[in-house]
């Protein structure tokens, strides 16, 4: 894992907006996906990297592209973790977002499965404090989200 959880902070350093800072590092269970995703916490946002060509490269290449979702604190709504017996669910509930009924096979945007249950819930807690932070803090300019 630490082989991995290196190279994402490498490769993903340049998608980092100045002064942003990487807060935590998971990894979707390799039993679960050949080409396992990685959820980047930064300070001001969630980054969920779908690799290419089992996890090993960044970028385009001759099998798959990476995908990079990124999801700022203000648009989560809240968190849903489905807790399994081996693995679990988190699903990020988004504003503006629904939810794809259509196909139970595509993954809805903020929806990571295959996570180990304590990584799950350190993803789930880190998520809730930032969400719960930008509310306290909220818009300095309109005054939506103060919390008071």
């Amino acid at each position: 894992m630490e082989f991995f959880a290196r190279k994402a902070r490498e490769e993903v350093s340049p998608l980092l907006e100045e002064g942003e800072q990487i807060m935590l590092v998971s990894r979707q269970s390799l039993m679960n996906d050949i080409a396992p995703a990685f959820i980047i916490a930064t300070d001001h946002r969630i980054l969920i990297i779908n690799n290419s060509f089992w996890g090993l490269y960044f970028g385009a290449n001759i099998f798959t592209p990476t995908d990079f979702n990124s999801i700022p604190y203000d648009r989560i709504m809240s968190t849903v973790l489905v807790k399994g017996k081996l693995f679990s669910s988190l699903n990020m509930r988004l504003l503006g977002g629904f939810e794809a009924a259509m196909n139970p096979q595509k993954k809805t945007e903020g929806e990571v499965d295959g996570l180990k249950g304590a990584e799950a819930m350190r993803i789930v807690k880190f998520v809730e404090s930032m969400i719960k932070k930008r509310y306290m803090d909220g818009d300095r300019e309109t005054g939506i989200g103060t919390g008071r």
